[in-house]
């Protein structure tokens, strides 16, 4: 799968997108599923990634639902 820069994805899923704060933060704390590549300073994300819920899920669960 490609991977694109964090900020072309978010403009992908959300209108207006998050701050790239906000998603900087997403990716240091595990939100975005499969997890982001650091590569420098820049994030790059799969095309079909998403965010994770507020609520982390186990890792039971997010085994169960790939």
């Amino acid at each position: 799968m490609k991977h694109i820069h964090l900020d072309a994805w978010a403009e992908t899923r959300y209108s207006p997108p998050p701050s790239q704060w906000v998603l900087r933060k997403w990716c240091r704390q595990g939100e975005i599923y499969p997890a982001p590549e650091r590569v420098g300073r820049e994030w790059y994300v799969r095309e079909d990634a998403q965010r994770l819920s507020s609520q982390p899920a186990s890792l039971v669960d997010r085994l169960r639902a790939a």
